[in-house]
């Protein structure tokens, strides 16, 4: 009994590691969207020093010369062009969770996913646009990883 209890034990832990791995696949689209808003309050950040740079929080009185606005503008260009980046990212993470999420059978699990990991809905706003209560869409979502599938060309399954 020992031996089947601890069995069990070790595929109860490579479910659960699985469904984690499942888990940082399908918030692929949300990690690139945390991304793509850090940029954009970099370059936010990098205007306003620029705009008020009197505002740097020092208390030493500032000038702008002209070396200062080619570093702004130099910086501020490397800033767009890694936002850009970031946002084709998260269109391409977008594209391949909703495939492979389509692929799957069951359309109210294929719902549930959507809803949490695309669309980013709360536990609470999936329930309520689905009628049931939050811990059966969270049992609802369980059966729906079980059953999701990391697409073959995905390198996250790693170890």
């Amino acid at each position: 009994m020992i031996l089947a209890a601890g069995t069990e034990r070790g595929a109860h832990m490579e479910t659960w590691e699985l469904n984690e791995k499942k888990k940082e696949y399908l918030n692929g689209y949300r990690d690139a969207k945390r991304r793509e808003k850090r940029i954009l309050e970099q370059i936010q950040q990098l205007r306003l020093d620029t705009m008020f740079p009197c505002l740097q929080g020092d208390g030493m009185p500032r000038g702008s010369s002209q070396s200062d606005l080619s570093n702004y503008m130099e910086r501020r260009d490397e800033l767009e062009e890694e936002l850009k980046k970031e946002m084709l990212n998260a269109v391409t993470e977008y594209e391949n969770i909703h495939k492979a999420i389509k692929k799957m059978k069951d359309e109210e699990e294929k719902e549930i996913l959507e809803r949490k990991y695309l669309m980013r809905q709360t536990w609470e706003k999936i329930a309520k646009e689905l009628g049931y209560d939050r811990r059966t869409v969270i049992r609802k979502h369980g059966n729906a990883l079980k059953n999701f599938e990391i697409p073959e060309s995905c390198h996250c399954m790693s170890p």
